[in-house]
C-alpha cells in the first residue's frame, strides 16, 4: 500500500507540472528591455509585446531597465525566475561587457527564443572622397598605415570595433587607421562630411539621409552576402580578398533554465509574430534587417558572436 501511495503522489506531481506547463501562460509577461524608451530597441520590444498580446491572449508589459551600459537590464533579465514570465531583449553588448571587464554575464545566463533586428555595419566615405570603391579604401590603408582617420561611435563602441575587426582581416595592424571618438553615428558622419575624418564605420540605415542628400556615399556593407535592404551597396568580403562580417544585434530571450516546453512555445509564438509583418516593416523604415534565428540556432549564434567579440576586443588592449 505504501508503494502505490508513493506512485499516487508521484503521478499527481507529475500531472499538476504537466498541466501547469499546458496552462502556461495563465498571467502577464514582462519584457524587460536594458535600454532606455523611445529608441529602437526599446519601440522593436514593444512590437514584440504586441504580437506576443494577441497570440497568447494575456498582457505582455515591457519594463526599461537602464544603467551600467546595459550590464543593469541584463542582470534583471538573468536573475528573474526562469518561468517563462519574465523575458527580455538581450543586445549585441552581451557579448562585449564580460570581455570588457564590466561584468561576468554571457549568453550561458539566457534561454534563446529569436534574434529580433541586426543593423548590419558599413564603411562610408564623402560625396567627394577619392575612395571610389572599398578596394580603392583598403590598399590604401595598407600601403599609406597611419595615413586615414575614422569614427563611427565612442572608443570601444561596436562601431570602433567593425573598424578593428575590419584591419584585423586584411592583416595589418589595428592602429593602421586612426579611430577618432565620436558620442554616435550622427556625430561621426558631420565630421565626416566636415572633412575632420576620412571614413565611418556605422551601417547604412544612419547614413541614409546623407546619402540621399547627396554628402555622402556608401563603399561596402559588412553583411554576410547582398540580400535584404541594401543589396546594391557592394558587400566588403565580395568586393575584397578579405572575409569579414560585421552586425550588431538584438534578440528575445529568457533567464536560463525555463522548461524547454514554454521555450518551444515562445519560439512558435514568435514564428506567428514575425509572419505578421509589423516588426519588418518597422525595421525597413528604421533601416536595419530582420533575420530571425530561432532557439538553438540563436543559441550557437550568440555563442559565436561573444567568440569574435572576445577576440576583438582582445585586440584594443
Amino acid at each position: 500500500m505504501k508503494r502505490t501511495l508513493q506512485i499516487s503522489l508521484l503521478t499527481a506531481t507529475l500531472l499538476a507540472s504537466t498541466g501547469a506547463l499546458a496552462a502556461w501562460p495563465d498571467k502577464p509577461i514582462q519584457i524587460i528591455v536594458p535600454w532606455g524608451a523611445g529608441g529602437n530597441t526599446d519601440t522593436v520590444a514593444r512590437l514584440v509585446a504586441e504580437g506576443l498580446q494577441e497570440q497568447l491572449g494575456v498582457n505582455v508589459n515591457v519594463i526599461n531597465r537602464t544603467g551600467g551600459a546595459g550590464v543593469v537590464g541584463h542582470d534583471a533579465i538573468a536573475k528573474a525566475k526562469a518561468d517563462g514570465y519574465t523575458l527580455g531583449v538581450a543586445t549585441v553588448e552581451i557579448a562585449m561587457m564580460r570581455h570588457q571587464g564590466m561584468t561576468k554575464l554571457s549568453y550561458e545566463n539566457y534561454t534563446p527564443i529569436t534574434r529580433l533586428a541586426v543593423n548590419l555595419g558599413g564603411i562610408q566615405v564623402g560625396a567627394d572622397s577619392k575612395f571610389e570603391n572599398i578596394q580603392q579604401l583598403t590598399d590604401y590603408i595598407k600601403q599609406n598605415p597611419g595615413k586615414l582617420k575614422a569614427s563611427g561611435s565612442g572608443l570601444n563602441s561596436g562601431w570602433h570595433l567593425n573598424l578593428i575587426g575590419m584591419l584585423d582581416a586584411m592583416g595589418v595592424p589595428t592602429n593602421s587607421v586612426t579611430y577618432v571618438p565620436s558620442e554616435g553615428s550622427s556625430s561621426a558622419l558631420m565630421e565626416l562630411v566636415s572633412g575632420g575624418i576620412d571614413f565611418t564605420t556605422s551601417s547604412p540605415g544612419e547614413a541614409k539621409s546623407m546619402v540621399e542628400a547627396g554628402m555622402v556615399k556608401n563603399l561596402a556593407t559588412m553583411a554576410e552576402t547582398n540580400t535584404g535592404l541594401y543589396k546594391d551597396i557592394p558587400v566588403f568580403q565580395q568586393a575584397t580578398s578579405y572575409k569579414y562580417a560585421f552586425s550588431t544585434w538584438n534578440a528575445l530571450v529568457a533567464p536560463a533554465g525555463i522548461p524547454k516546453e514554454v521555450q518551444d512555445k515562445l519560439v512558435a509564438t514568435m514564428q506567428k509574430v514575425f509572419a505578421e509583418g509589423k516588426l519588418q516593416n518597422y525595421a525597413t523604415k528604421q533601416g536595419f534587417e530582420v533575420y530571425p534565428l530561432y532557439g538553438e540556432e540563436l543559441g550557437a549564434f550568440m555563442k559565436a558572436e561573444d567568440a569574435k567579440y572576445q577576440k576583438l576586443i582582445g585586440k584594443l588592449k
